[in-house]
């Protein structure tokens, strides 16, 4: 059976997530920013700090965020993310981009590794310096993205 959902660790949905509706910390809260907006933006903070997406289920409990059927416009994200991290180097086993399941399991792994860098932004980053530091990671993105194209060309 294809899945309906994607999780959340219960101990970020239930303290972490209701502090963001309350203060609405970089304008993460229900009313400006889609669940599915927020999971792709946990998403990106695992990839900013480089850290390898955790399993679920060693958080504890779950609790579901997003529906799948919301999912329609990040679909190709999480098909770059799971080719980046599952395929890149097995390029024999590209047709397990398909795998919904496969694709949908990496990116939650990876949402709740950045809900668990979020949670450590709120309690110690306030807003104008989370916004300065995603700059300064997007000008070094840009800088190596930009090297990379000239040596080509």
């Amino acid at each position: 059976m294809a899945r309906v959902t994607l999780n959340i660790a219960k101990v970020y949905d239930d303290g972490f997530i209701e502090n963001i509706e309350k203060t609405k910390y970089f304008q993460l809260h229900k009313n400006v920013t889609t669940r599915t907006d927020l999971y792709c933006f946990a998403i990106a903070l695992s990839e900013m700090e480089s850290k390898e997406p955790t399993l679920i289920s060693t958080v504890g409990a779950t609790k579901s965020i997003v529906r799948t059927e919301f999912l329609t416009n990040v679909e190709p994200l999480l098909s770059c993310l799971y080719y980046e991290k599952e395929l890149k180097d097995k390029p024999e086993n590209i047709d397990n981009i398909c795998n919904r399941d496969e694709v949908y399991n990496l990116a939650e792994k990876c949402a709740n590794t950045g809900f668990g860098i979020l949670k450590e932004y709120t309690e110690h980053i306030d807003e104008e310096a989370l916004f300065y530091k995603l700059i300064s990671y997007m000008d070094r993105r840009y800088e190596e993205i930009k090297d990379e194209l000239s040596s080509i060309v």
